[in-house]
């Protein structure tokens, strides 16, 4: 599962959490616990640069010149 994955998921159970009918010193230890989740989740997205892309779709600019420009140019 991906961490994109996970932040939906705790994210999800936070929203729904107060509808479930746990008594109040449960809900608060569960809000505790996902939050801290949540707070590692983005700690992990932070160290790994904040992007979700894997190194194969990653997309890379490469500069072209047109063949004629370059002939152009080595001949001067």
């Amino acid at each position: 599962m991906t961490t994109d994955t996970l932040i939906m998921f705790a994210g999800a159970a936070i929203a729904i959490l107060p509808y479930l009918g746990f008594p109040n010193s449960w809900d608060s230890v569960f809000f505790l616990v996902l939050g801290v989740f949540v707070i590692a989740l983005g700690i992990v997205v932070r160290r790994n640069g904040g992007s979700a892309v894997h190194e194969d779709q990653s997309s890379h600019i490469v500069e072209v010149m047109p063949r004629e420009e370059m002939s152009q140019r080595e001949s001067a």
